[in-house]
């Protein structure tokens, strides 16, 4: 059975992605939190790097130090090193494909952010086409990174991926690096909005979607693609 999303009190418009999935109320980039989040959303947001022996694992940070009971970078630690971990002392650390079953059985599109910023991880672009390939969800899962490179590569790679640049508030060439790759989105702080970028991007058809936004009295004067939020419920009927 497909978890269909209640609708915002604006509508259809503005999209709600969850950040980390439901991380206000859950453990951040677990399944527990994707999972609760399903019924609120229309995406959900998730990290994304390498293990030791090259298995695509769901966490934000380059070490396992804040949202586990260990210490070490993720890089250093086999997968099978990884689960033995635990997020507030029942969680584990899933795998991507973990996340993309449970995505599968949803409707909802899934903004994977591949976590290059401190270590590139060869080959991780390859290989996280190919696991949202074996699930066939190309055309619901969006790629976006803070590190070019790796949007170059992830292009070079997947022709038909869908990309988004994640930036701050924009750099004055954020816009075009978005039409060189063929980006169909730029990821932002709410202050882009207002910014030399946001006015480039008036000027064509790439999406603007903002994070990470926890209050309704928060939201962006002028209607976005779509937010990004920790707290799904408060945008929900």
């Amino acid at each position: 059975m497909r978890l269909m999303r209640r609708l915002p009190p604006w509508g259809n418009d503005m999209l709600i992605y969850a950040h980390r999935g439901y991380s206000a109320n859950y453990p951040e980039n677990t399944l527990s939190a994707f999972e609760a989040a399903l019924p609120y959303v229309d995406g959900i947001e998730l990290d994304v790097q390498l293990s030791k022996d090259g298995r695509l694992v769901v966490i934000h940070d380059e070490t396992v130090d804040r949202t586990t009971n260990g210490t070490g970078w993720v890089k250093d630690m086999t997968l099978q090193e990884l689960r033995q971990l635990k997020i507030d002392g029942y969680e584990r650390i899933p795998t991507l494909e973990e996340v993309l079953g449970l995505i599968e059985r949803s409707n909802v599109t899934l903004n994977i952010e591949l976590k290059t910023d401190q270590y590139a991880y060869p080959g991780i672009e390859r290989l996280a086409w190919l696991a949202v390939n074996e699930f066939e969800l190309g055309d619901r899962v969006v790629f976006s990174s803070f590190n070019r490179e790796t949007l170059v590569r992830m292009r070079d790679v997947a022709p038909v991926a869908r990309l988004a640049v994640l930036t701050l508030t924009g750099e004055s060439d954020t816009v075009s690096f978005a039409e060189t790759i063929r980006a169909e989105a730029i990821h932002a702080q709410p202050a882009f909005i207002g910014s030399k970028a946001w006015d480039q991007i008036q000027q064509t058809t790439i999406e603007t979607r903002l994070y990470t936004i926890n209050d309704v009295k928060d939201l962006p004067p002028i209607t976005v693609s779509a937010i990004m939020t920790d707290e799904v419920e408060r945008f929900t009927k």
